[in-house]
């Protein structure tokens, strides 16, 4: 009973420290990202759409030997934020949404057909991470290089949005030289670094003693607890009504989470044993993008929306908690 509870307290603090860790790297990079003139959209893509307490959570269960917690949180990660993310705050408001570019539509159903491939040829799978990582690097790419051919006047206006959004919630928007905010940013992504380590031992221990499957782990916990940040985040956008910024940033992660951890991940992974637990999440994940995908064409999204987002997620977790 002891036990169990030193290791509650030591994944809770692991994750506090990736939380809040996570909230200064985020910070100085978007001070870092201002300062170099980032539209309001590719602020969100880029800079809010990294999210290393999800890559550093499967990475570190990966190198561990945890696969399905590393596979798991990549999937469930991404089902939790496309549906709880988006439905709670519809359920308050009105969402403008906002046509997100077919291209990354292209890159998600890309990612999802080599995760497919991984999880079916689980032998192989470290091809297919380096195939996901590929398409990462390509989309990062494509999208610096649309930044630099953007019209210049755009860009600034959205830039002056996002210092006032800045000014809003601080007061101010703080001025710190570039070596400082990178400095700051390498020492939080340290301590990310480093709730993650303590967050997957804490997590297996506490596997041993509950009896809790690697699975419902991996696809729920973790998962659950890596979203509180998103989830606040598209509530502020709305709020001030500045959408683009959330938008941007949950399209950015989604791609994060396919493309860059879990390409990673299957690299260290090498091999594994595959289940259909897996492949019933990679079909409700990619029917859950189907849907933005018919969502991007309508102007807004409303409650019955959100009901339908909440009937994804209460499928997803009947799914899981089935193996229990």
């Amino acid at each position: 009973m002891i036990q169990g509870l030193i290791w509650i307290l030591i994944f809770t603090g692991s994750y506090l420290l990736i939380y809040f860790s996570a909230d200064f790297f985020i910070d100085n990079l978007k001070e870092l990202s201002i300062k170099y003139n980032f539209s309001q959209f590719i602020l969100g893509l880029l800079i809010l759409g990294i999210d290393p307490e999800e890559s550093i959570a499967s990475i570190i269960a990966a190198i561990n030997g945890l696969p399905y917690i590393a596979l798991g949180n990549v999937i469930g990660n991404s089902v939790l934020s496309l549906t709880l993310c988006f439905s709670l705050p519809a359920f308050f408001y009105k969402i403008d949404l906002k046509s997100v570019s077919n291209r990354y539509y292209l890159i998600l159903y890309a990612c999802l057909l080599s995760i497919l491939l991984g999880i079916i040829f689980s032998s192989f799978i470290i091809i297919f991470g380096l195939i996901s990582t590929t398409i990462y690097l390509v989309y990062i790419k494509r999208s610096i290089r649309a930044i630099s051919r953007g019209d210049r006047e755009n860009v600034l206006e959205e830039l002056d949005i996002t210092k006032e959004i800045a000014k809003q919630e601080e007061g101010y928007v703080r001025e710190k030289p570039p070596i400082q905010l990178t400095l700051f940013t390498l020492l939080s992504l340290f301590f990310i670094f480093l709730g993650g380590e303590f967050l997957i031992i804490s997590a297996e221990q506490l596997m041993i003693i509950t009896g809790i499957s690697e699975s419902i782990f991996g696809f729920i916990i973790i998962s659950f607890i890596t979203n509180v940040e998103e989830l606040t985040l598209v509530f502020k956008s709305i709020k001030k009504k500045s959408l683009e910024i959330g938008l941007g940033g949950m399209v950015g992660k989604i791609i994060w989470n396919l493309s860059f951890t879990f390409g990673i991940s299957a690299m260290i992974i090498i091999q594994f044993t595959s289940n259909l637990i897996l492949l019933y999440n990679w079909i409700l994940l990619a029917a859950l993008i189907s849907f933005y995908r018919f969502l991007s064409n309508r102007k807004y999204m409303y409650r019955i929306t959100a009901l339908i987002l909440m009937l994804f997620l209460i499928i997803f977790l009947l799914l899981n908690l089935m193996t229990i």
